[in-house]
């Protein structure tokens, strides 16, 4: 009697495993996936099913009793016209039944695409790995399956109200990944991978608010220069305080080295542009590096991020900051990359010419220069008002 059977690929596994389902027929088996996962400790090994209790058990048990009443279907309809079975032929009557049949796999062609383009510079591709394992858990906890035909307006109401209300990240992040999205439906469609266009209606748009983005003063930078530290506490300081003087991302710190500073400049290529550029070596940065010897510490972007927070706080980096309505003390808000968007800030209002800055910051554009200093644009006219100040109105 042909039956069918349902199993986890590896039932020793910590985490989500695959569910297979095992179809038993003439003496022969015929193994299927049910592109379902779930942790062995919510599988009911002797009900074959997803145990009740867990989340999402009524969306899953639901998948697998579909698989399992088409495959007996389609093998009693088969026998009963008297055609040959075989599992070649149950995949592909089985395929055809849950609406599978000839369709690439969005997952497999997205890892295939990020794999192949070698054009993609590593923090775009970063974005890219990050859509995935965003998106295989959006399926995994919510049991909408994602596919070139699912992407849909609901899934973009799905994907939203999942990553912000679930996981509570922000709407820009959203943003960023309905970008990525977009840019592999687009290249997919291109190729004839995908007839879907569904993602390219209006509605399916990318999202963005502007934020509140702080960078240090001049001020607040001495500030952290005179606490006396010792230890990773110090390590943390001079880092954070290095990338303020020299206009560094994170991922260009660890390239100092005695190597490439020579007449009071630094020569690197940035990671993220490739970019070969000269900086000028403040004299107190050059201090610091000497004072390593040119060995700076090395420290993870995480460890720096969440330290350099508490340095923050006991030089007294407290003003209150509002970002989309929610007031935070700004030591709380400081990031590694805060003391980059401070070089520029600080040079911009020290009249720095801004050709000169966008040459270290990487910034092509003037407007999208201006937007990452984020400087209001009164501070600015400020200055010109002392040199013109009985002439001068201020522009509304």
């Amino acid at each position: 009697m042909a039956n069918a059977k349902f199993y986890l690929k590896d039932k020793n596994s910590n985490n989500e495993t695959l569910i297979l389902m095992f179809f038993n027929y003439n003496n022969k088996v015929f193994k299927y996936s049910t592109k379902t996962s779930v942790e062995p400790r919510n599988w009911n090994n002797k009900t074959c099913r997803v145990k009740q209790q867990s989340s999402h058990s009524l969306e899953l048990n639901k998948q697998i009793n579909k698989i399992a009443d088409s495959i007996i279907n389609i093998y009693h309809r088969m026998k009963t016209n008297d055609r040959v079975i075989n599992n070649k032929i149950l995949k592909e009557q089985l395929d055809v039944s849950l609406n599978r049949q000839d369709k690439e796999d969005f997952f497999a062609y997205m890892k295939l695409y990020i794999e192949q383009k070698n054009e993609l510079r590593d923090t775009t591709k970063r974005d890219y790995l990050q859509t995935f394992a965003t998106l295989k858990e959006f399926e995994r906890n919510t049991s909408y399956l994602v596919s070139f035909e699912t992407i849909t307006l609901n899934f973009y109401n799905r994907l939203q109200k999942y990553m912000i209300k679930d996981l509570d990240h922000s709407l820009n992040t959203f943003g960023k990944r309905i970008k990525t999205i977009k840019s592999i439906m687009n290249y997919a469609t291109e190729i004839g991978v995908n007839k879907n266009l569904e993602y390219q209606k209006k509605s399916f748009k990318v999202l963005s608010v502007k934020t509140n983005r702080i960078y240090l003063t001049i001020k607040e930078i001495n500030k952290l220069k005179e606490l006396h530290l010792s230890g990773a506490q110090a390590k943390t300081r001079d880092a954070f305080v290095l990338m303020c003087y020299l206009g560094l991302r994170f991922s260009d710190y660890n390239k100092i080295n005695h190597n490439n500073i020579s007449n009071g400049f630094l020569d690197i290529t940035m990671h993220k542009t490739g970019e070969r550029v000269s900086i000028p070596i403040h004299p107190y940065a050059l201090e610091i590096i000497e004072a390593y010897n040119y060995i700076l510490p090395q420290l993870s972007n995480t460890k720096l991020n969440k330290m350099i927070k508490k340095v923050c706080e006991y030089a007294n980096i407290d003003d209150e900051v509002v970002d989309r309505g929610v007031v935070s003390k700004k030591y709380e808000l400081v990031t590694c990359h805060t003391a980059r968007r401070s070089f520029a800030t600080n040079g911009y209002l020290s009249d720095v010419p801004i050709r000169d800055l966008m040459r270290i910051t990487g910034h092509k554009k003037e407007n999208t220069f201006l937007n990452y200093v984020q400087v209001k644009r009164e501070v600015k006219l400020s200055r010109i008002l002392e040199i013109y100040p009985t002439e001068l109105k201020k522009v509304g």
